[in-house]
């Protein structure tokens, strides 16, 4: 009867194939193709991290983890996707019994940041630093006698000239899809750098880092 027979009778002997006993496994997808976009999207994120690292000063991280180690307080604030590292940053130093006040709202922050006085830090997150209303608390905190830490795109940009000390993120490449994980990459590279300056040569806060991180296990066990 043509085609329609010819259809049937080839699948009814793919079916007998695949449920005879030894039948032959189809064959797997080659991970080359993976491996290749694996290693690429590694290699990216490695010259962000490395550009980013020539371009903050050991100095200036050496600065600011003084800074952060001796606040009474550390406001911490980032909107968008630069909030999950904000939000990230100020678990980990509460971890080390830093006291970090962090907010998603540039609102809140505002009103918590009226508290800021001599000796407190502001940490502010922003890729383009050309948010109103963080320059806004940059520049309230500054006057109450803050020091604001701003952490933006390697570019000059309002933000990082209010700032009393800035950190910078270098991460270009000409594909939309991958410049934005080079760019959280190295940020994550950075803040993480800065948490472990905060760890090392000071025993205390190793030692508070040790009881929270306990405390957390017994609450999860529980």
């Amino acid at each position: 009867k043509g085609y329609p027979d010819l259809q049937y009778s080839v699948g009814e002997d793919s079916a007998r194939s695949h449920s005879q006993p030894g039948a032959a496994a189809p064959r797997a997808a080659t991970p080359t193709a993976h491996s290749a976009l694996a290693e690429a999207l590694w290699q990216a994120k490695t010259q962000a991290e490395h550009e980013t690292r020539s371009i903050n000063p050991p100095e200036a991280l050496d600065g600011i983890a003084r800074a952060i180690d001796a606040a009474g307080k550390v406001f911490i604030i980032g909107l968008g996707h630069d909030g999950i590292a904000a939000r990230s940053f100020a678990q980990a130093l509460s971890t080390l019994g830093i006291v970090a006040v962090h907010h998603f709202d540039a609102a809140f922050m505002a009103g918590a940041a009226s508290s800021a006085t001599r000796g407190d830090v502001m940490f502010i997150l922003s890729e383009q630093g050309r948010q109103a209303a963080l320059c806004q608390i940059a520049r309230q905190v500054r006057e109450q006698g803050g020091m604001v830490v701003s952490v933006t795109r390697h570019n000059a940009n309002p933000l990082r000239t209010l700032s009393s000390a800035a950190l910078l993120v270098s991460a270009h490449d000409e594909r939309i899809h991958v410049e934005p994980l080079m760019y959280r990459a190295a940020l994550q590279h950075l803040l993480d750098l800065l948490f472990a300056l905060l760890c090392e040569d000071r025993p205390v806060r190793l030692t508070q880092l040790a009881t929270n991180l306990d405390n957390a296990r017994n609450l999860h066990d529980a």
